[in-house]
């Protein structure tokens, strides 16, 4: 976040940042700093949505005449989210993320807390870097969270 706080600082009120990061194939970071360039009436933001079972049975596009029935082409093991700089079908929820919002998706569901990354970070999914010298015991000490609270309290 911080990154994307730097670029956001150096022009506030001109700066529009849309950030999409994949890190492996389970999780995906999605930054949003929303506005309207001068003389223009498009937002530019960032909307999700969450497709998990029980699926709608039906889903119809904003842009052309098409439905999609999910519930045909998907199991009740599938969850996806699908990130768009504006709600895509009529049918399904959209969020709009806020200004200056952080979202990790992993497994197609949304997550903020610094402990839920943490879980994440221990299931292996993608967020480990042989580049960067901190381990993750020096993040959670940094951030004061408790080891013996994952993996059963047996710690990392």
């Amino acid at each position: 976040r911080s990154l994307c706080q730097e670029i956001v600082d150096y022009d506030r009120d001109g700066t529009i940042l849309n950030f999409l990061l994949s890190c492996g194939p389970y999780t995906q970071f999605a930054y949003s700093w929303p506005g309207s360039r001068p003389g223009s009436t498009v937002w530019n933001g960032l909307h999700y949505t969450v497709r998990e079972f029980p699926f709608s049975h039906h889903c119809e596009l904003r842009d052309t005449d098409y439905s999609v029935d999910f519930s045909l082409v998907t199991t009740d093991q599938d969850c996806v989210s699908v990130i768009a700089t504006a709600p895509l079908t009529y049918d399904e929820e959209w969020v709009e993320m806020e200004r200056g919002q952080l979202i990790l998706f992993d497994d197609g569901k949304p997550h903020e807390s610094v402990q839920e990354m943490f879980e994440i970070e221990l299931l292996g999914h993608g967020l480990a870097s042989k580049v960067m010298q901190k381990t993750l015991e020096a993040d959670m000490k940094q951030y004061n969270i408790d080891p013996t609270l994952f993996l059963g309290g047996e710690g990392i």
